[in-house]
């Protein structure tokens, strides 16, 4: 039977550690005591990370926590007081990952007859590398990370803060004594010597800095830093008809993904997942604002009849407000969770309010307010506190099966989304893979928008808008402060190859902003 191992994630959402007092009882049992002083120290989020097998059936085989990427998280977060690991986990979630297709590359060669241990090369671990410097697991990744940026396939500051996570796992490690078969690569501690202030009664300090040589560097130009043109700003780069066409097939049609390392099979794409996709594409919200939608901002579009008989939108526009006004989050909500009002179409909008009617969601819904009650009730009212935290009141539209919200786990959308972009990549011939991220949904959003208000006409024939008001139109359905934000997406829609085919190509739905008024 063939299986398939994944890394995969676990979160953990606002909790407060507190460090234990250990000591042995008169029987010679561990006792665990807290200070009364110890008021913790919280942390927001915890993303660990786990190697999870399945069969050939989709069925979980086993479920195995990588202790030693989880450890140097829970320091970081600990003892280093980072708010957000997320970005480590990422970068350590796609090496580790590196070294799963690693390992299936060694055990296909493997021949237990012509195998000997003192001459061959170990099996890949994050602990076990092979002699040579250019052949280690530290080296190979590198290289490999280099040469997706160089394809468009990753964004170089994605690359670097990867890398940043590799380097800072291991230097973890280094400095608690952890000892390799080699070292997964070159470190040097270098002491600088600083001079101090008028308060300090010592004339110098002591700095310590770890360098390696496990650095990613990229040729420059004068124009464009060596990297190809087109994926430049790759973070606000829109898609291009053939690219979104392509993603919606997968998305609306097939609904089927392939998972990393396996892309033998496809696996089917949960119906959250593609709701929440249509939803940043057709609205321009970003991942954490469509994940926190709830039914509240939900209506059931009206039908009326028109004059061929047919059934049609009485509005084929709608208004969707998000933000602390609608109890709903922003990008921001440290800064006061901002509302605003976007549009949605009146298709869209029925498919989420037809969605919220089925059987499914009513049993996750039904999941969700027992997961609240029991969190209550344990105590953990720190869940339910705050600008960006859960309302138990509130019915979220996306819930996990187990009845979580999903605005908890956004890197599983993100996830997601990597799985439907390599299926494209992996399905289709195009000129150019797709490298966009969820967040290139909200540019072509703003793109496709703003080129339809230029061309928009009233009865007379006379074009409904300048070029002013459409542009400051799409940066309030955005919520950009600065205008010049929003000229930033347009900027890089015209410099792209193909970019004037995001303004002559009309998509299905664009016809429903004539509607729009100034």
């Amino acid at each position: 039977m063939a299986y398939v191992k994944q890394v995969e994630t676990t979160t953990i959402d606002n909790y407060i550690y507190r460090k234990p007092i250990i000591s042995i009882d008169i029987d010679g049992e561990p006792v665990k005591e807290y200070r009364r002083s110890d008021k913790g120290i919280l942390v927001k989020k915890m993303i660990f990370l786990n190697i999870v097998t399945y069969d050939e059936n989709d069925k979980l085989v086993s479920f195995e926590a990588i202790e030693q990427a989880n450890k140097f998280l829970l320091s970081k977060a600990i003892d280093d007081g980072v708010l957000d690991v997320a970005s480590i986990s990422r970068g350590l979630l796609h090496y580790f990952s590196f070294l799963l297709d690693l390992q299936l590359a060694w055990d296909n060669d493997f021949d237990e007859d012509t195998f000997d241990e003192f001459y061959d090369e170990p099996r890949p671990e994050w602990d076990r590398f092979p002699r040579s410097k250019r052949d280690r697991q530290t080296y190979l990744y590198r290289d490999g990370l280099k040469q997706l940026v160089i394809d468009g396939e990753v964004a170089k500051t994605t690359a670097k803060n990867y890398i940043g996570s590799v380097v800072n796992f291991y230097k973890y490690w280094m400095r608690r004594g952890y000892q390799f078969n080699n070292p997964p690569f070159e470190h040097e501690v270098v002491t600088l010597l600083l001079d101090t202030n008028a308060s300090s009664m010592k004339p110098h300090q002591k700095k310590d800095i770890h360098t390696t040589d496990l650095r990613l560097k990229f040729t420059r130009s004068s124009r464009s830093g060596g990297t190809a043109l087109e994926n430049l700003r790759r973070d606000l780069k829109p898609f291009t008809p053939r690219e979104w066409t392509a993603l919606q097939n997968v998305l609306m049609k097939s609904r089927r993904v392939l998972r990393h390392g396996d892309e033998t099979k496809l696996h089917s794409l949960p119906v959250e997942y593609t709701q929440h996709f249509m939803i940043c594409r057709y609205t321009g919200l970003r991942r954490e604002e469509a994940a926190s939608l709830h039914r509240g901002q939900i209506v059931n579009p009206e039908v009326v009849i028109n004059d061929s008989g047919q059934e049609v939108f009485k509005k084929p526009i709608l208004n969707l407000g998000i933000g602390d006004k609608y109890k709903s989050f922003t990008k921001t909500p440290e800064r006061g969770n901002k509302s605003r009002v976007t549009i949605i179409p009146a298709g869209a909008m029925k498919s989420l309010y037809d969605y919220m009617q089925s059987e499914r969601y009513q049993k996750r819904l039904i999941k969700f307010r027992s997961w609240c009650a029991s969190e209550i009730e344990k105590g953990n009212t720190h869940l339910f506190k705050g600008d960006d935290a859960i309302n138990p009141n509130l019915d979220y539209l996306f819930l996990t099966q187990t009845g979580k919200p999903m605005f908890l786990r956004l890197g599983d959308f993100t996830n997601k989304w990597v799985e439907v972009r390599n299926t494209v990549n992996h399905s289709l011939v195009l000129e150019h893979k797709i490298a966009g991220s969820i967040h290139n949904l909200r540019a072509t959003f703003a793109v496709d928008l703003f080129r339809h208000m230029l061309k928009a006409k009233d009865d007379e024939g006379r074009l409904k808008f300048t070029p002013d008001i459409a542009l400051d139109r799409v940066s309030a359905l955005l919520g950009h402060e600065d205008r010049s934000t929003t000229m930033d997406y347009l900027k890089i829609a015209q410099d792209m190859p193909m970019g004037d085919e995001i303004y002559e190509d009309v998509l299905d739905y664009i016809g429903v902003f004539d509607d729009i008024e100034a």
